[in-house]
């Protein structure tokens, strides 16, 4: 009975209407075939699918009610992760409630941009952008009118006032920053990661080797806003500060049972690196740290390629979350492009299925709601907002607490919360970028 049913599957497969070339039943029956072949849950794709649709409605007609990640645009369509305050004007704010005022920070100054430049602070008091603030009821509608002007006038609670011209604004993968000593005994490091790219690869180098002069016995690593991008550069990342070998496994990566799972060790997945890089496993690891513990920022901005490089070193060395919950993006995808012979002469489309879910060399992962901190704390649980990587910074401080040094040697310096000894109500804060997907080439079985 079995082989009939399969015989007889076959056959209805083989009947199948041969649509018109470009017709969107063409592309919608290339898309099922496609989620068949590929999507992590494609045994609950509807046996029987119409395709009668729109392709974009159709794609997303398949997709399971867990999956916040797949994804379906236009061909010509470059994906730029987002366009917010922080890509745009290169600063962002928080706004919370002080009991029955509303209060903004600013949270976040790329280094080097013209706001930088101009000595615009984290922490600095926000008192109007263009003239008002915008209140909660339409904090969504008020940042995507700001992010499509040309300038921005800020004004802050002290009188001064800056004017921020629209631009791309390119983070520096590595924020500069001091590293500091707890006590002249035991020296704590600091860095500041904004998100993965090679492009800091030898700044990276650079700031370990300042690290080694130093002396630095304990590492903060700050992930707190980092979106995720090149898992080969978390490699990078694991290889240059971790006491682990480019032989272990790094990750595992398992599918709908129609891919091959792929096991890769942290030499493979550098390897994996773009064009222009020739960054040696063996020889990143020689120059690096070696750590057998790593302090780790992450807060609900701390995704995808971030959080695999948290979850896939803790098979190896102690790794202690301190902050908050972390986005939740354990999965990996791929993109499909709609082929000529399908499309014919109308615009194409990607499909970008998530086909994998992550794992780490102890099988660990299943962190769709986010990896959980050791240690909770809320980035603006005390006021002001220090710079980062300054001791007196919530998440920083809480940091050195759990290394074990005196709470009052720490934060002796720390004014209380605004709501004291209720945490602020956090009303808004843009995201820096959308996460970045780990993007893996499909192999069949």
């Amino acid at each position: 009975m079995l082989l009939i049913c399969m015989l007889l599957a076959t056959s209805c497969k083989k009947d199948a209407p041969d649509f018109p070339t470009g017709s969107s039943e063409a592309i919608n029956g290339w898309i099922y075939d496609q989620m068949e072949q590929y999507y992590y849950w494609s045994s609950a794709l509807p046996p029987a699918a119409n395709y009668n649709h729109l392709p974009k409605d159709f794609f997303h007609s398949l997709l399971v009610k867990e999956d916040r990640f797949s994804n379906m645009m236009p061909s010509g369509k470059t994906d730029t992760y987002g366009t917010t305050l922080l890509n745009t004007f290169g600063f962002d704010f928080m706004q919370f409630k002080e009991e029955n005022a509303t209060v903004s920070l600013i949270s976040h100054v790329v280094p080097g941009s013209a706001g930088d430049r101009l000595g615009l602070q984290r922490g600095d008091t926000l008192q109007h952008v263009n003239g008002q603030l915008p209140t909660e009821n339409r904090l969504s509608s008020w940042l995507q009118q700001a992010t499509q002007q040309t300038s921005i006038l800020l004004t802050l609670a002290n009188g001064k006032t800056y004017t921020l011209p629209a631009a791309y604004i390119s983070q520096p993968v590595i924020y500069p920053s001091e590293m500091f000593m707890a006590d002249r005994d035991n020296r704590v490091g600091y860095l500041f990661l904004s998100h993965f790219d090679f492009s800091g690869g030898y700044d990276l180098l650079k700031a370990i080797v300042k690290l080694q002069a130093n002396g630095v016995q304990e590492l903060i690593l700050d992930l707190r806003y980092n979106s995720g991008g090149s898992v080969a550069f978390a490699s990078f990342v694991a290889l240059a500060l971790a006491d682990i070998q480019p032989s272990d496994v790094f990750v595992h990566y398992k599918g709908n049972g129609r891919l091959q799972d792929l096991q890769e060790t942290f030499a493979q997945t550098l390897a994996r690196q773009p064009d222009g890089y020739s960054f040696s496993a063996s020889d990143v690891r020689q120059k690096g740290l070696g750590l057998q513990r790593l302090l780790v920022l992450g807060t609900g901005h701390t995704a995808s390629a971030s959080e695999m490089l948290i979850n896939n070193l803790r098979p190896y060395i102690e790794v202690v979350h301190i902050g908050g919950s972390t986005y939740g993006k354990d999965m990996a995808s791929t993109t499909l492009t709609t082929p000529a012979s399908v499309v014919g002469t109308v615009p194409g489309w990607h499909i970008v299925p998530m086909i994998y879910k992550i794992y780490n060399a102890q099988g660990q992962g299943e962190y769709a709601n986010g990896l959980q901190p050791q240690q909770k704390k809320v980035e603006h649980s005390v006021l002001p907002l220090y710079p980062f990587g300054d001791q007196h910074d919530a998440l920083v401080a809480e940091a050195l607490v759990h290394l074990g040094y005196r709470k009052a040697q720490i934060k002796s310096d720390i004014k209380p919360s605004i709501n004291a000894p209720t945490e602020p109500q956090l009303l808004f804060q843009s995201a820096p970028y959308q996460a970045q997907p780990i993007e893996i080439q499909t192999i069949k079985k």
